[in-house]
């Protein structure tokens, strides 16, 4: 076990112990460094849905909470606001095999987040663009008795798009045992929460063998319900307790892609959980005249199903929200920020790079408009004025296994953090 791991069981099992931080709230980079750490070591398990990995994960933050001081809410018995997903899980096997070259898991190919578990060998099939975009060669194909034989998809990246349409229809039209898609492009995993009838895989074309002629498969998947969480704690405002400035950032992840592959999340969103508790660790020692309020929600990658279940089930009025900011993605920051909902709150924006210009502490603020791509949007559709902040330049890692900690900068985590608390004093009035 690492020692980020053992940090990690320790908070899990240790939740109402008196331990105290040794560093102090200056030292933002190794603080933010251990939750990142701890968030994407093996314990975790990816912070999916299998594994106990987004329940290690929940205790942790919740225990990390309760070491900071913040108050649990009022209508809660702890920090946790629990409800239940649907998801479909890869714990088990995860071996692909072309020609009885054994191929590497998140490297070499993934498998689609809503396929079903297979195992066997089959002989393969190779479709061609030709044969997809040539109408006698199609209908040909789809009139072809398949016999069971897996079937393999070699077009270039550029013709994806428009023969997508066609690769669906021949499947479902030869009902083969397995698909596989080459691609020249960087392997982006996904989440799903159900399970569907097919079992689909994605290689990179340098991947795959001279006069591939078999694939032997053999994996496991689980589609079930589990039960998550939202973490919620606040600190008192010291003038108007009933009004609430926000800060929110989602912990879970995708999981594991097998038992011995598991996809960190360090950028996304590691990093935003470790923003999130930077600055829980200055409101509670710095209370504003607003109360503040945290919230680091779960199954935003299965389509924002935390916040959403939050602001239908709130723990205090939504209407009593001044502002909310969501942090995702702020692990770099070398060429700045882009701020989504700066055009639907353009007043609100200004003053954001106003204090930048002043402080200079971000290369560049970039404006973007509403978007529903991380968990300030349903805050939105109920209208609560909200940013959504994350950060640009540096790795390029997103939704694979190179999103590890080890190659995640925080560039500008720390002046991110500064610019953040002067925004949101600003909009308490202090």
């Amino acid at each position: 076990m690492t020692k980020f791991a053992v940090i990690a069981l320790f908070f899990i099992t240790q939740f109402n112990s008196k331990f105290v931080f040794a560093q102090t709230i200056t030292n933002d980079l190794s603080l933010a460094r251990q939750v990142i750490d701890t968030l994407c070591s093996p314990i975790m398990c990816g912070r999916g849905y299998s594994n106990n990995g987004n329940t290690n994960a929940a205790k942790y933050i919740a225990a990390q909470f309760a070491q900071i001081g913040l108050q649990t809410p009022p209508n809660l018995p702890t920090y946790q606001q629990l409800f239940t997903v649907s998801a479909n899980t890869f714990s088990g096997a995860m071996h692909l095999a072309i020609n009885q070259k054994t191929l590497v898991t998140g490297q070499d190919y993934q498998i689609n987040p809503s396929s079903m578990g297979k195992k066997g060998t089959f002989d393969l099939k190779i479709i061609t663009a030709e044969q997809l975009l040539n109408d006698r060669l199609f209908k040909k194909l789809l009139h072809t008795r398949n016999n069971k034989k897996a079937l393999l998809f070699d077009y270039p990246d550029s013709l994806a798009t428009q023969l997508k349409p066609k690769q669906e229809q021949l499947s479902n039209a030869l009902d083969a045992p397995l698909y596989l898609h080459l691609t020249n492009q960087k392997l982006t995993w996904h989440i799903s929460t159900q399970a569907n009838q097919a079992t689909q895989l994605t290689l990179k074309q340098d991947a795959l063998p001279m006069s591939p002629k078999t694939v032997t498969v053999d994996i496991d998947n689980e589609q079930g319900t589990h039960q998550t969480a939202n973490i919620v704690g606040f600190v008192h405002g010291t003038a108007q307790p009933d009004s609430f400035l926000v800060f929110t950032a989602h912990y879970d992840h995708l999981g594991q892609m097998g038992r011995d592959t598991y996809i960190p999340g360090a950028n996304d969103n590691a990093g935003g959980v470790a923003m999130l508790l930077d600055l829980a660790r200055y409101f509670n020692q710095n209370p504003a005249r607003y109360s503040i309020l945290f919230i680091a929600f779960s199954a935003e990658e299965l389509g924002l199903l935390g916040s959403q279940y939050y602001v239908e089930n709130p723990i205090f009025p939504l209407k009593n929200i001044r502002f909310l900011i969501n942090t995702d993605i702020v692990g770099t920051g070398n060429e700045g920020i882009t701020v989504v909902n700066a055009t639907e709150f353009a007043a609100d924006f200004a003053k954001l790079k106003t204090l930048n210009d002043t402080l200079q502490l971000l290369p560049q603020i970039k404006l973007r408009g509403k978007a529903a791509n991380s968990d300030h949007y349903p805050f939105y559709e109920k209208g609560v004025h909200c940013f959504f902040i994350y950060t640009l330049g540096g790795i390029k890692a997103y939704h694979d296994i190179y999103d590890r900690p080890e190659t995640l900068p925080l560039t500008k985590f720390t002046e991110l953090k500064q610019l953040i608390i002067a925004f949101m004093k600003k909009q308490s009035g202090d």
